[in-house]
């Protein structure tokens, strides 16, 4: 008896230690923490393909991927495709188009964004430029290699890499970036694109 007493004890003793769920943070496997206050582990991971990857860039548009978004998802995806290009020619964005939104910088482009970042200062700098992107292989011009999101409750995760091309110069950025999506408005956990606008 005192045996499957102490057997128990052991047990619910082991229970009540700490796991990566009730830390303050949870790790990706890229280390990447997020906080806990944010990450729902009851809630359903779920990938959104977007952009798919191929050998070389730009990545192609994944229309079934899309047909899954709802609304706030197809803002998260209008505002990277205004922060770096996808296919653009001047006039046309494909990850903007293929989002039903018409050309890079349209009314319905730039409402979704206001509409879903309205204290996002990277989005606030973004439609004052009416959503640019400069025509890929132009002298400069940047170009994603894909765009993938996640959502696990109200926490979304963007992973990407994407080319910056200068003249000449190939540079690289990649996420993941973070954002939680409350009271039907996205707000930055952590992001690395656009440093140079402080949030």
């Amino acid at each position: 008896m005192k045996l499957i007493l102490l057997l128990l004890l052991i047990t619910l003793s082991l229970r009540a230690l700490p796991s990566e769920h009730t830390s303050s943070f949870i790790k990706n496997a890229d280390n990447t923490k997020i906080p806990i206050k944010h990450y729902n582990s009851t809630s359903k991971r779920i990938v959104y393909r977007i952009y798919t990857q191929t050998k070389n860039v730009p990545g192609i548009v994944n229309k079934n991927e899309i047909k899954r978004l709802n609304e706030p998802l197809i803002a998260l995806a209008a505002f990277y495709s205004a922060m770096n290009g996808t296919m653009c020619n001047g006039v046309n964005c494909d990850l903007t188009s293929n989002l039903g939104l018409g050309k890079q910088g349209s009314d319905k482009h730039k409402f979704l964004i206001k509409k879903y970042f309205p204290q996002d200062k990277v989005a606030t700098a973004i439609l004052k430029q009416d959503c640019y992107q400069r025509p890929s292989g132009a002298s400069s011009f940047s170009e994603y290699k894909y765009i993938t999101l996640t959502t696990y409750g109200d926490t979304v995760r963007v992973d990407y890499k994407v080319l910056y091309y200068d003249r000449g110069i190939e540079t690289w950025n990649q996420g993941p970036d973070f954002y939680t999506f409350k009271n039907n408005k996205f707000k930055v956990l952590k992001r690395n694109l656009w440093k140079h606008v402080k949030e």
